[in-house]
């Protein structure tokens, strides 16, 4: 049967700079990271076939090198220099040539860096089980659509609605639905996270997810009142963002882990669990690249 083997052989065919560490860091924690990566190597061979893996490889090391190029030119200017907006949508998140190698390193980045390994556990055992009975899910920016699957497979009670600006990476999304049995309680369409109808009852989901999405953003103040408006009284949200971790799309640099804590409790919500865990800094480097996640609810 395909499981993660299938992803670390692709990573020693197609990504060998990179393969021996992404093996370590998935050795290390292998509970967590076949959770994430069994189901994941199931769907891909079903959607893809064989490819998928080596496609994926690839991706990887593409996108480890657009970040260690991005955070090496953070260092010399002293501030993000992300394209403009448009050109970011155009260019990036409408192309498809870029947005699908793209999607597989999204997701291999959780069980092969060491500063995400927190997030998957968190996830997981603080998030996707702790949810209320036949909780209905909302993800925000949903990709490749990966967090809301795993949701789904792991809690046969809930139901799981995503979206994403991209139509590359709803399109991803979507094969992988295709073939993994979820139809029926995963859906994923085209939309822009921040024009959700705030004027509209909220309070209607008891979990949501917002996943590396606000360092995407020009401000990410009205994230959080979307993601205010739209929580249930007793749901939980996932929230993770990037911090002094410059990247092509990143737009808003945050520096300390203070300042997403404070726009969530500025929108009444309340921060019950959190982790940060840095990455590789640069020798000598300003900068200290980190992976934030929190657990949130309302006050």
């Amino acid at each position: 049967m395909t499981d993660a083997k299938a992803f670390l052989r692709g990573m020693d065919s197609k990504a060998k700079t990179f393969a021996p560490a992404a093996r370590a860091t998935f050795e290390a924690n292998g509970e967590l990271g076949s959770w994430l990566l069994d189901p994941l190597a199931r769907w891909a061979e079903a959607a893809y076939g064989d490819r998928a893996f080596e496609d994926a490889a690839k991706g990887y090391a593409k996108y480890c090198m657009g970040v260690w190029k991005s955070q090496q030119l953070y260092e010399k200017t002293g501030r993000y220099t992300p394209e403009t907006m448009p050109e970011i949508v155009s260019e990036v998140y409408e192309d498809e040539g870029y947005m699908v190698p793209y999607m597989w390193a999204a997701i291999l980045i959780y069980p092969f860096w060491p500063s995400m390994i927190s997030h998957i556990s968190m996830y997981r055992d603080d998030f996707v089980k702790a949810l209320p009975p036949s909780a209905k899910l909302l993800e925000l920016a949903s990709g490749h659509g990966v967090m809301g699957l795993l949701a789904a497979e792991t809690r046969s009670d809930i139901q799981v609605e995503g979206s994403d600006i991209s139509p590359p990476a709803v399109a991803v999304a979507n094969r992988l639905l295709g073939v993994s049995g979820l139809g029926k309680r995963v859906n994923f369409e085209v939309k822009n996270a921040l024009k959700l109808d705030l004027a509209e009852s909220g309070g209607t989901y008891q979990g949501i997810i917002a996943a590396m999405l606000a360092e995407h953003l020009e401000d990410p103040r009205p994230l959080f009142e979307v993601i205010a408006h739209h929580l249930a009284d007793d749901g939980l949200v996932f929230f993770s963002t990037a911090l002094e971790s410059a990247q092509r799309d990143h737009t808003y640099e945050f520096h300390h882990e203070s300042e997403p804590v404070k726009m969530a409790e500025a929108v009444g919500l309340r921060v019950v669990k959190l982790v940060s865990d840095a990455g590789s800094p640069a020798p000598g480097g300003r900068f200290l690249p980190r992976a934030l996640a929190m657990i949130l609810r309302k006050r």
